[in-house]
């Protein structure tokens, strides 16, 4: 165990000094051109006819105003941001999901959904999910899962783009042999589009995989990587898309990967109610024993929102 939490110290440190300088643009001063390109840095002094501007990319850059549209420093930023209406924004969901099917086979799927998230604008947010899905062919049961997921999340700067977060995953399969599995993991993220219509974000963290097997196999303890990509697109006035990918590789052990994507289509009947049809994909490049790679579910349910 002292070899892990080692590793994941050293993973850590070169993680953080590998982002430090993008980081460092988090605080910097931003100046708009009406052509739509934005130059980001620290401004170095200003007049009437230009502004001299230090990026970290392209160094200093003399620009002159006939061309700019607006110019953002720090100071104005923060000052906006303080005088802005910092209202704890709350979203719960639950959805409640049942097919069935009677004829030559006699199917049955369940599920449950809760979702609660906690949004403190600018500063930091909380998300609890927790997903149960039960299925059985002909009286017998065939699929007997659960996720859990914790998160906390705290923005790095101003404009919320940057942020770091802590997350605790769990999940049980029974037919993928897994009894139990516990993922704490430490990262970064960054938000590209935050737009009531369109939300895109990634993540990348490291994280500690504990797994307990329901047979004799031995259990695993084992470090991973975990980039995250995270999009939600509005497509009608009523209607989302969203996509939720999430990718396990091992790091001691390059073949060894697991993935995880859900995918939803959502319809709003109303301001509480919803249509949502799920796709949820998981793939396990080296299963235990003689379970499938990969898990495949199409899940339909109704959804409360309050």
């Amino acid at each position: 165990m002292k070899k892990y939490f080692a590793q994941f110290t050293i993973i850590v440190t070169t993680l953080v000094l590998f982002l430090l300088p993008t980081l460092q643009n988090v605080h910097a001063d931003e100046v708009y051109l009406k052509n739509g390109d934005r130059l980001s840095g620290k401004i170095i002094k200003q007049d009437e006819n230009s502004i001299l501007i230090e990026t970290a990319a392209m160094g200093s850059i003399t620009v002159n105003k006939k061309f700019v549209n607006k110019i953002l420093t720090d100071k104005n930023i923060r000052e906006a941001i303080s005088k802005e209406e910092k209202a704890i924004q709350w979203k719960r969901e639950i959805s409640v999901g049942y097919n069935a099917t009677r004829g030559n086979a006699r199917t049955e799927q369940f599920s449950l959904s809760a979702f609660l998230n906690r949004n403190n604008k600018h500063i930091d947010e909380w998300t609890f999910k927790g997903d149960i899905l039960y299925s059985s062919s002909n009286k017998k049961m065939d699929a007997q899962k659960w996720y859990g997921m914790g998160r906390y999340a705290f923005s790095l700067g101003p404009r919320k783009a940057w942020y770091h977060f802590y997350r605790l995953e769990a999940d049980h399969d029974r037919f993928a042999n897994v009894d139990y599995r516990f993922i704490p993991a430490t990262g970064l993220g960054y938000w590209f589009f935050g737009l009531p219509k369109t939300k895109l974000i990634t993540e990348i963290a490291v994280g500690l995989e504990h797994t307990d097997y329901r047979d004799e196999t031995k259990n695993t303890s084992k470090m991973v990587l975990i980039p995250r990509l995270f999009y939600e697109q509005t497509i009608f006035k009523n209607a989302t898309f969203s996509e939720d990918l999430y990718f396990y590789p091992t790091l001691i052990n390059s073949g060894s990967y697991r993935i995880r994507s859900e995918t939803a289509f959502t319809v709003s009947l109303n301001k509480i109610l919803s249509l949502r049809l799920g796709f949820i994909d998981e793939y396990n490049s080296s299963p235990p024993n003689d379970t499938d790679k990969n898990d495949l579910y199409f899940i339909s349910s109704l959804m409360y929102s309050f």
